[in-house]
């Protein structure tokens, strides 16, 4: 997975995806983080599931690529739809998912 945003500072991308999970109640579960050159979503509900992405920039802004993942057993079976929700904040945020 990868995802391009316009705004070239991490902190500010990662501002906008928290504002754009306001009050949801996937707000409850997922959190947005960074920790040096990666952006770590973390899942928390029957288990923990952690995705990293790699944070790199360039022309058009920042560009973060999947590079780990690990997902709970009992998260498995809802990685489809739990994924397709997270897009859905990503792009709600202005980010474009490829």
């Amino acid at each position: 997975m990868n995802i391009q945003f316009q705004d070239k500072d991490p902190e500010v991308v990662l501002s906008k995806l928290k504002e754009a999970m306001g009050g949801r109640e996937l707000s409850k579960m997922v959190n947005f983080s960074l920790a040096g050159s990666e952006m770590i979503v973390t899942i928390s509900k029957l288990g923990t599931s952690t995705l990293h992405f790699q944070y790199s920039q360039n022309v058009s802004g920042s560009h973060f690529t999947l590079s780990k993942e690990k997902i709970a057993l009992a998260h498995r079976p809802l990685k489809g739809e739990v994924t397709a929700k997270i897009i859905k904040v990503i792009e709600k945020a202005g980010g474009i998912v490829a």
